[in-house]
């Protein structure tokens, strides 16, 4: 295994797990840690029980050590490594995006364990405690891809009014997914595995990230038209919308700290406070390395995760969205840290 070379710009802080203050609130810091290969990554995903964190890039997923941030294993031999899942066993399932299928693996070892076959372009996974499956969003195909962690088999498959983005769970038997296309968020019934209604987010335009309020049943999209939408779960109400950055990809929100973060291609994340379910104002725009996109916390420590590597633009190509390369050996991973 290549050995993970902390970056000499700053060192790692390892933010305590003090109560939260409004002083703390102010003052972030961001650490870098450069990780082997080349190409960009996409999401991320922490394991506490596990203690792991999972970053995805390109046709590898880097495992971490959760509280050192040393490397404990690397998966191989993707296409093009889109999210991470663990189930209740601890193994875990990465999408790989090129080769329409699912990869289950140990973490411990990042060993191959089985290739499953889904949908077309496989990218947001999730694992829903309550019906004990993988739900596995394909992009090209409009559908859901249902995994019995016990078979490691498709067990059915769900039909979607528009290609998935980000899905996340509740914990409580429903699994939410934005719909870019559709300005739409869909819940999915996972006692019945239906899509059970779309929620229209009014004022929202191309949702792409999806972040939870579980405690306060608030559902948190990030918009292409710059504002985050603040959506009550149960009612589909949406109830407030707070102005972002451009493109945003990622989103997360820390219970803990009454924060959102979102992360905004553009180099600017916008970090939100929740001063009550229905109150939300921004507390300040954090600067970060430009295409740091998709996000992932710690709940324990509070630290934010992401990823990016330095960009190389090529010519645009006419009808075609316009997307950066990565400069070979400048994959990093950013570690956002409370002082």
């Amino acid at each position: 295994m290549r050995k993970m070379i902390l970056s000499s710009m700053m060192t790692v802080v390892l933010a305590s797990a003090l109560p939260f203050s409004q002083a703390q609130a102010e003052k972030l810091s961001i650490a870098k840690l450069s990780l082997p290969g080349d190409g960009r990554g996409d999401y991320l995903a922490v394991d506490v029980p596990g203690n792991r964190l999972f970053v995805t890039h390109t046709t590898a997923v880097h495992v971490l050590d959760l509280r050192t941030l040393k490397p404990v294993a690397e998966v191989t031999g993707l296409t093009y490594a889109h999210g991470v899942a663990v189930d209740r066993a601890g193994r875990a399932y990465v999408t790989d995006g090129n080769s329409n299928s699912v990869v289950v693996f140990d973490p411990a070892s990042g060993r191959e364990l089985k290739r499953i076959a889904v949908g077309e372009k496989p990218d947001s996974i999730v694992f829903d405690r309550p019906s004990a499956k993988i739900l596995v969003f394909n992009a090209d195909s409009n559908s859901v891809s249902i995994i019995d962690p016990t078979s490691d088999g498709v067990i059915a498959t769900i039909k979607l009014p528009h290609p998935p983005e980000n899905a996340q769970t509740d914990g409580l038997g429903r699994v939410y997914v934005n719909f870019e296309e559709g300005n739409a968020v869909g819940v999915i019934d996972t006692k019945k595995m239906v899509l059970a209604r779309l929620i229209s987010l009014t004022g929202c335009d191309g949702p792409a990230p999806l972040a939870i309020d579980k405690a306060n049943r608030r559902l948190f999209s990030g918009c292409g038209n710059k504002v985050m939408t603040v959506t009550n779960a149960d009612t589909g109400k949406v109830l407030r919308t707070v102005p972002i950055g451009g493109d945003p990809d990622g989103i997360v929100y820390d219970p803990g700290t009454k924060r959102i973060f979102v992360a905004n291609r553009d180099g600017g994340w916008t970090v939100v406070r929740q001063d009550g379910p229905n109150a939300y104002s921004v507390e300040q725009t954090l600067k970060i390395d430009e295409y740091a996109k998709t996000v992932a916390l710690d709940p324990a420590t509070h630290r934010v995760f992401s990823s990016t590597a330095d960009l190389v633009w090529p010519p645009a190509v006419p009808g075609k969205k316009h997307l950066p390369n990565a400069k070979p050996g400048t994959f990093r991973l950013l570690v956002v840290s409370q002082l």
